[in-house]
């Protein structure tokens, strides 16, 4: 693999420009706001329009993974890859089903965090704890996945060239001056350059590829020959359900619990701005998608011989073979790829670091701390986290696929609370603890003791069917005081229905 064609010290200068614009952006957005306070820094102030919006959405929700992982599974997997596309809009669907109210909510209580929700709707401090722990828990294998997206970068554009490591480094130290410089204002305004490349980039490269082996007829009968299995349907009801339905089910509750998309409804200008950036992302889940399945394709025709780790590589190793005939195609994508990569990473390094300082630093170690000093303490905790990220992802030990499930399989189980605390008053703390608890509890000890599904239920979903239960099984048995209804029902439904419901209403269950 090592001696593939590929890029060489000009991209590496090209590469360094477009670096040094990040920065300048960063310069510009601090000079611009108040990033020594931490609503400011960690939020932009909550000022964000559609436009940035959408792109920050665009750039954040399409990171390495389009270039690297997703290629990699539709090389792996083949024309079933498909799915992929309604995979994505599932996360639409899942984020538009707490979106708005969230929204409301937000501006209401001035929420900065995930957390600061569960720790306001259910009036407890544990559960903000545990779902920051289990949020910072899932986003850190998210920057892993970044990290190692950048390194993949490095190696198959460069042919081998220059090493993951020196990918890693190099593009994170970059990221992490400008996070510090101007924190999400700085974030949200790189990535409207960053959504704009990655999205030319990786359209341009499927064109450029299905064209250049005879168009998309003549690819599906090529991979046709070279890989039957990969063409034909699932061969059994159970393999469509596991590998299609319930997989759809595991990307949009977990794909919409990302903490940065849950901050994205924090940061919106208004809620008609939260619709707005998110209608101009429908389309573009089926465009960037079949682009990533079409590339898969390409790859099985040309490379049929990548072992599973390497499949990740493809849509660089694809280019590096021609890099002489594509050079600024493949200069293109290989920035296309960085933008991807750091626009979500940044986005994820800004979230883990909130919530480290907010929900642990700020509720549990410095209460009195004002705002500058949670400002610098959010600074420190940002280039610490990126350090041991940086560290734990020199050595990647699975496929970027498998990293991407597994964090889906345990936020989903976030999306438990999160739903039924927004529209059931009766939810209770109790229930609330107990089921994320036990659900979460169950994916990892499955996990753990490799027993990955229970007939064709993965181990995600059988968390989430165990936290179901057992949410509304101590919801109906175990109700909540009459005071915390009241206090649930007045504080947060009230503003939903327009008017408070009398008091007399709390006496018996619901």
């Amino acid at each position: 693999m090592t001696d593939q064609a590929g890029l060489g010290f000009d991209a590496l200068v090209i590469l360094t420009l477009y670096l040094l614009s990040n920065i300048f952006i960063g310069y510009f957005a601090y000079r611009s706001g108040e990033t020594w306070t931490a609503r400011d820094y960690f939020l932009g102030g909550k000022s964000t329009g559609a436009i940035v919006l959408f792109f920050a959405m665009l750039a954040t929700k399409f990171s390495g993974n389009t270039f690297f992982g997703l290629p990699g599974q539709a090389y792996r997997v083949g024309l079933i890859a498909a799915t992929l596309i309604p995979f994505t809009l599932a996360i639409s669907l899942g984020f538009l089903s707490y979106a708005p109210r969230l929204y409301v909510l937000s501006k209401k209580y001035d929420y900065l965090t995930p957390s600061d929700f569960y720790a306001d709707r259910f009036n407890s401090r544990t559960l903000r704890v545990v779902t920051a722990l289990l949020f910072i828990l899932t986003a850190i294998p998210y920057l892993m996945i970044q990290a190692a997206g950048m390194g993949h970068a490095f190696v198959g554009f460069t042919g081998g060239r220059y090493s993951f490591a020196t990918g890693v480094i190099y593009c994170f130290t970059v990221m992490l001056t400008y996070v510090l410089l101007s924190g999400w204002r700085g974030v949200v305004w790189a990535e409207v350059l960053q959504g704009a490349l990655l999205w030319l980039a990786i359209v341009v490269a499927a064109i450029v590829l299905v064209h250049s082996e005879g168009g998309l007829a003549v690819v599906v009968q090529q991979a046709m020959a070279a890989a039957p299995e990969k063409i034909v349907a699932p061969a059994s009801w159970e393999t469509l359900t596991r590998s299609y339905f319930l997989l759809a089910l595991v990307f949009g509750l977990g794909g919409s619990m990302y903490p940065q998309i849950v901050q994205s409804v924090y940061a919106a200008r208004s809620e008609r701005d939260l619709r707005h950036g998110l209608a101009m992302m429908v389309p573009n889940y089926f465009i960037v998608m079949l682009c990533v399945v079409l590339i898969g394709l390409v790859g099985i025709v040309c490379l049929p011989d990548l072992t599973t780790i390497e499949a990740d590589q493809v849509l660089a190793l694809l280019l590096a073979r021609r890099a002489e005939t594509w050079y600024w195609l493949t200069i293109l994508v290989f920035l296309g790829a960085a933008a991807a990569i750091m626009s979500t990473a940044a986005g994820v390094l800004l979230t883990l670091s909130s919530m480290v300082t907010h929900d642990l630093y700020r509720q549990f170690m410095r209460p009195q701390a004002r705002e500058r000093e949670i400002a610098i303490a959010g600074r420190v905790f940002t280039a610490v986290i990126l350090y041991v990220v940086t560290v734990l992802s020199l050595r990647p030990m699975t496929t970027l696929w498998n990293l991407t499930i597994i964090k889906f399989e345990f936020l989903m189980q976030l999306y438990i609370p999160l739903i039924l605390g927004l529209y059931w008053v009766r939810f209770s703390r109790t229930a609330a603890l107990t089921g994320l608890v036990v659900g979460t509890g169950s994916v990892a000890t499955m996990m753990l003791s490799g027993w990955s599904h229970i007939g064709i239920l993965d181990a995600g979903i059988c968390g989430v069917l165990i936290n179901v239960v057992v949410s509304v099984g101590v919801s109906l048995f175990s109700s909540s005081s009459v005071e915390e209804q009241q206090r649930v029902e007045e504080k947060f439904f009230s503003l939903f229905i327009g008017k408070p419901s009398s008091a007399s209403g709390y006496g018996g269950r619901r």
